[in-house]
């Protein structure tokens, strides 16, 4: 279970696993989205900036409500909380650094609530133990994705667009490779919030409505974080209010719909210099998450797919709903938080170099058990 930097739900699965290794192989059984209070979404948002007595505070409330949450949807689905196995719970991301994997990651609910309100063993501080070698402690659903997906075509990419993209490259059983694009829905809920009554720009009918202004998008893309080497992390400390506050302040006079036209152009122009430096040779781009639901994103990003050569002008390149790899896009962060856990229960690594830029491959993870 998680919830995304949107933080508008908490995302639960039930997954049976099977096999260790990579043996291990996994039966969706049940999932669902369940609202998170909109308390604790204000909260989230004045928690960067929050005192410690306020994150400690934190810590409580989310971890009560995702225990409760994970109950609910238990019972609700006839299984006993008790007896399932594990449960991976993620918590709510508040900070992660922007680069310097020393300044850490924060994530809020913790463990050892879940695990008293389920009953159940709980695995969860996932980020930590790739800090510890020296990685970025993101992305880490690479290693789901390698292990439901790594066969499904010799080459696939899988992109997440959240708040901020993450996207992974699988390349059968070679270690997969991975990366945080940059800005996707964050700034432009951000911005929707800051100048509407909309929490959202739905369906992307606002951006679509818009043009691109070039001079903005040349300007943006001169962003640090984009000429950083691949593996990268980043996160709403460098794309979130700040960053959509400094575009208003130096374009005053811009439409709402042309300056989300242009975040729109710069999040898709992000996905595809990524892959160009990852020397991918084309294929399908699998996406999930809650912008593979906005047209507007998914239409910019066909179009500059379509105008880019890949490596390989031999492989077909298109863009195709996660789904059709058999598994619920908006559940994807939920299936690898329990992946994850079950990885740690068998003492087993589960981040690579090649995805979070680590020494060494590290365990991920740590036990929290209900009294």
């Amino acid at each position: 279970m998680g919830s995304g930097t949107s933080a508008d739900a908490i995302d639960l699965a039930l997954v049976e696993v099977i096999g260790k290794g990579r043996n291990r192989r996994a039966n969706f059984l049940a999932g669902g989205m369940l609202p998170l209070a909109p308390a604790l979404q204000s909260q989230v948002r004045s928690l960067p900036t929050a005192s410690v007595v306020e994150i400690a505070q934190a810590q409580f409330d989310f971890g009560q409500a995702f225990g409760q949450a994970a109950r609910r949807f238990l019972l609700d689905e006839g299984v006993a909380p008790e007896s399932i196995f594990a449960a991976g719970s993620h918590g709510q991301t508040i900070f992660h650094h922007d680069g310097t994997p020393s300044c850490g990651s924060f994530q809020v609910g913790h463990p050892a609530l879940v695990a008293q309100h389920i009953g159940t063993q709980v695995v969860g501080d996932f980020r930590w133990g790739d800090l510890a070698v020296g990685g970025q402690g993101a992305p880490i659903s690479p290693f789901g994705d390698w292990t439901l997906h790594r066969k499904a075509a010799p080459h696939l990419a899988i992109l997440n667009l959240g708040g901020i993209g993450n996207l992974t490259y699988l390349q059968g059983e070679a270690p997969p490779q991975a990366w945080d694009t940059g800005p996707a829905n964050g700034p432009l809920d951000l911005l929707m919030r800051m100048e509407t009554d909309a929490a959202m720009d739905k369906d992307g009918a606002c951006a679509a409505s818009g043009v691109v202004l070039p001079d903005l998008l040349a300007e943006l893309q001169k962003n640090a974080f984009f000429h950083r080497p691949l593996p990268r992390s980043t996160g709403l400390e460098r794309f979130g209010s700040d960053f959509v506050r400094q575009i208003r302040k130096t374009h005053p006079d811009a439409r709402l719909e042309n300056l989300m036209a242009t975040l729109v152009e710069l999040a898709v122009w992000a996905v595809v210099d990524t892959l160009q430096q990852a020397k991918w040779p084309g294929g399908t781009l699998y996406l999930c998450g809650g912008g593979a639901r906005n047209p507007s994103l998914c239409s910019a990003l066909e179009r500059q797919l379509a105008g880019t050569p890949f490596r390989s002008e031999a492989v077909e390149t298109q863009v195709a709903s996660y789904a059709d790899l058999g598994w619920n896009p908006d559940l994807r962060e939920a299936v690898a938080f329990a992946l994850l856990a079950d990885a740690f229960l068998a003492g087993e690594t589960a981040s690579w170099p090649t995805t979070t830029g680590a020494r060494v491959p590290a365990v991920l993870g740590s036990l929290s058990l209900p009294s």
